[in-house]
């Protein structure tokens, strides 16, 4: 069996990357710009991965596929380009796993699932993954683990470039980015318009799954999609210790809704507007203190509209209107044996939603969190061992206002949550390193999840908060051309949220009690000669409730599956790249009560790049077998999909 994606002492080597990579890189990150506030993975034991900057832009793939060929990391997509899509981490959430912007938490009590198809995968340096925590950097913390996205960063050299892509099913593109260092300033902007209209074939069961005298092949109906992204972000070095970077990123995304019997005059859509703004300001040497002070405002507005109640729920004309806006500073005070670190936040959650059509299921809700972590990390002094406690308060105040029937109704609560963490790794040799990790963690339920009712998911006020404890133990072997990882992790929650599935489709977030993840996840790279490369990881899981009130007792948690199989065979020679990818999942369920099994699925695709500047074209076929994959139940995803793009560079 061919395994791969490996962890090296909590950092990953790409899978695109053919050569080895050695641990002792922490000079490397210093001289490449390294900050106050950044996470060190050689100073970090959490199981980690990084996507590089290559990687990103490899090929248009959607960012929650590409980061799912990531060891413990799946998505879900519910169609099309530009159609909703998410990840969860070793078969927590999706709003249980943190996505971060610059290391901001981007989830929230109005947005609590980061939909990745609204992000430019282009504006992006890179991607780290931490799985089954999060780094004291980050402050907040998530029960699955963290995906932070970098924003793409101005290099010492000036950069602008232009990208065309062409695809199936009407896909086409176009991105314009610029890169530029000016003395002590730096600038970075992108803009990019990318849409589908995402009419491929499906077979339609037209609803009656046991009855095959109704199916035929159709062309998906309503599920167009288009994009408008644009990043700006300004550097400032005022001196050796001193720094301010502003980042402000758009995007714009109008999308057809279409549903189960996909009808040609469907005409529902889902219209979103999002916005973030982040100011970080770093000073050094504050008393010995080095500091990085961040305020931000991220804005997200969401439309809805099925006025003839095409989709499921009744008529509908839903504008919810979502901001959060805070301040955190991170504090690093570098001893003789280590450091310590201190991170405080507060940040205020907020959500207006109008039902135009029926003001009873207008609701606003807000929430007002502090919180505090302090972490110490020692190391010895052959710096063989690290050891990284932490703790963290955090408290909230959470208010709601909605109607039920004439009557105004007014909930308000108080939480008071502590958490502790604890990691552990030993350099044992140059080729053999260990690592362990625990940690609890909290997440409240999302205004959302409460009282919203927005297509096919209708919330549920009764919900009580969730709680979860994660331990893994890891060990990391690497070669100059040999790479291996193998990871042992396990998670116990209370209290579980998730939203199961009916027949019809439409779901609701429901309290699943107790439940229990355990599993495996083994990582490898294997440089086979100097042109052919061997990547790939494999995670074998087990997410069952421990439910026995509902008679969901030992069931499988739903949407996840217990096996997933990625692997990447690559061949590069001169000025070309070819390469083969075989992407397995088995045994996943749709519902709480398993009786609505997801079929088992095998995606093969292949590509091939072509560079030589300052041209790069790149042409991928996913799907090879054109099989019709549902993340989820009744909404299929393309078959094969052929993709063709061209880079030049100025």
């Amino acid at each position: 069996m061919i395994l791969a994606g490996t962890l090296v002492h909590g950092q990953s080597t790409d899978a695109g990357d053919t050569q080895g990579e050695s641990l002792d890189t922490l000079e490397a990150i210093g001289t490449s710009g390294y900050k106050t506030g950044d996470v060190i993975n050689e100073e970090n034991t959490l199981r980690s991965a990084t996507i590089d900057r290559e990687t990103l832009t490899r090929y248009p793939a959607a960012l929650g596929n590409l980061l799912a060929k990531e060891t413990g990391i799946q998505s879900r997509q519910s169609g099309g380009f530009g159609s909703y899509s998410s990840v969860s981490i070793r078969a927590a959430s999706a709003a249980q796993t943190g996505v971060y912007l610059d290391g901001v938490l981007l989830n929230s009590g109005g947005n609590p699932v980061i939909d990745l198809s609204t992000l430019e995968i282009l504006n992006l340096g890179q991607v780290d993954i931490y799985r089954g925590g999060t780094p004291a950097q980050f402050g907040h913390g998530a029960i699955g683990g963290a995906v932070n996205l970098v924003t793409l960063q101005a290099d010492s050299e000036p950069d602008s470039r232009v990208r065309f892509e062409l695809g199936s099913f009407s896909q086409k593109g176009v991105q314009l980015s610029h890169q530029s260092n000016h003395d002590e300033w730096n600038f970075v902007f992108a803009l990019s318009r990318r849409q589908s209209e995402n009419d491929f074939r499906y077979l339609n069961n037209n609803g009656t799954p046991l009855n095959p005298q109704d199916d035929e092949y159709q062309r998906r109906e309503n599920s167009q999609a288009q994009r408008t992204s644009a990043l700006l972000r300004m550097g400032h070095q005022h001196r050796a210790d001193s720094r301010t970077d502003i980042t402000l990123q758009v995007s714009a995304r109008e999308l057809g809704v279409p549903e189960w019997r996909n009808v040609a005059d469907n005409d529902s859509t889902y219209d979103t507007v999002s916005g973030q703004f982040q100011l970080s300001h770093i000073i050094d040497n504050i008393g010995g203190w080095n500091s990085r002070l961040t305020t931000y405002i991220h804005n997200d507005k969401n439309h809805f509209k099925d006025p003839r109640s095409q989709i499921g729920l009744g008529a509908q004309d839903t504008l919810n209107r979502i901001q959060t806006l805070g301040a955190k500073s991170f504090w690093e005070y570098p001893l003789d044996s280590g450091t310590v670190g201190l991170s405080l936040d507060y940040r205020r959650e907020s959500v207006i939603s109008d039902e135009r059509l029926d003001d009873s299921a207008d609701y606003d809700a807000d929430r007002d969190n502090w919180l505090a972590t302090a972490q110490y990390t020692w190391f010895d002094s052959t710096d063989s061992w690290i050891l990284t406690p932490s703790v963290s308060w955090q408290q909230s105040l959470f208010s709601a206002s909605r109607r039920v029937g004439t009557v105004q109704q007014d909930n308000q609560s108080n939480e008071t949550e502590l958490g502790a963490q604890l990691g552990i790794a030993y350099q044992a040799s140059d080729s053999l390193s260990l690592s362990a990790n625990a940690g609890s963690y909290y997440r409240s339920p999302s205004f959302g999840e409460l009282y919203g009712s927005i297509g096919l998911i209708s919330g549920n006020p009764t919900l009580f908060p969730e709680e979860g404890i994660n331990a893994d133990i890891g060990v990391d072997y690497v070669r100059e051309k040999f790479q291996l990882s193998a990871s042992v992790f396990a998670s116990f929650r209370d209290e579980l949220i998730v939203t199961s599935f009916d027949s019809r489709g439409v779901g609701r977030p429901l309290n699943s009690g107790e439940a229990r993840v355990y599993g495996v996840e083994f990582g490898g790279l294997w440089q086979l000669t100097p042109q052919i490369s061997l990547t790939g990881n494999l995670t074998l899981q087990k997410p069952e409730s421990l439910d026995r009130t509902s008679g969901f007792y030992k069931k499988l948690l739903p949407g996840e599956a217990q096996l997933a199989w990625f692997t990447r065979l690559e061949y590069a020679q001169a000025d070309w790249t070819a390469w083969y990818e075989l992407d397995i999942q088995t045994d996943k369920f749709y519902d709480r009560a398993n009786i609505l099994p997801a079929a088992d699925t095998t995606v093969q695709s292949v590509g091939m790049t072509w560079q030589q500047l300052p041209w790069q074209v790149s042409f991928a076929a996913q799907n090879l077998s054109d099989k019709n994959i549902e993340d989820f139940n009744g909404f299929p995803k393309p078959g094969r999909t052929l993709s063709v793009t061209a880079t030049h560079n100025f």
